[in-house]
C-alpha cells in the first residue's frame, strides 16, 4: 500500500513593530502544507499558514565586551538560532513520522502521510542566517569580498 507525501512549507519573515518605543521586532515562523493548491494557500482568508513560534531576534553585537568579539557574538547567536528551530522542527525526522501518519484527508479517507520539509520561504537576509550562508563572499572561490569586481 502507498503513501501520501506531505511537503512541509515554513516561511518566516521578521517585521519591524514600533519605531519610537525600543525598536521592537517580532519573527513569527509559519508551517503550511504543499498539498493545498497555492491558489488557496496564498489567500490570507482561508487561514492555510499557521503560526508555529516566535523566533529569538538575536541583540545588536557590542564591541565594548572584553574577551568577546562581535564574530563570536554572532556565531553565538546563530547557534541559540539553531538550536531552537532544531527544537521546534524535532517532530518532523522522528521515527513515527519516518514510518507515515494515519490522517483522515479532505475526501474522509484514511491515507499513510509521510511528512517531509520541503520549502523555507524567507527573503535572502533570513536565509542566510538560517541556513548559515555566509554573506558578501563567493560560494565558489576564496576570493575576499574587497577583492570582487
Amino acid at each position: 500500500v502507498g503513501s501520501t507525501l506531505l511537503p512541509v512549507l515554513l516561511a518566516s519573515d521578521q517585521m519591524h513593530l514600533t519605531n519610537f518605543s525600543g525598536d521592537k521586532k517580532l519573527w513569527p515562523l509559519y508551517m503550511s502544507i504543499g498539498n493545498i493548491k497555492s491558489t488557496v494557500r496564498n489567500k490570507p482568508t482561508m487561514n492555510a499558514w499557521i503560526p508555529i513560534a516566535l523566533l529569538p531576534i538575536p541583540p545588536k553585537r557590542l564591541d565594548k565586551i572584553p574577551n568577546h568579539p562581535t564574530e563570536a557574538q554572532e556565531l553565538d547567536a546563530l547557534q541559540v538560532t539553531h538550536e531552537i528551530l532544531s527544537s521546534i522542527l524535532s517532530p518532523l525526522p522522528d521515527e513515527r513520522s519516518q514510518q507515515g501518519i494515519y490522517m483522515v484527508c479532505c475526501d474522509e479517507k484514511v491515507r499513510k502521510c509521510v511528512p517531509k520539509l520541503s520549502a523555507w520561504l524567507a527573503d535572502y537576509m533570513e536565509n542566510v542566517m538560517i541556513h548559515g550562508i555566509m554573506s558578501n563572499q563567493c560560494p565558489i572561490c576564496i576570493a575576499p569580498p574587497n577583492e570582487f569586481g
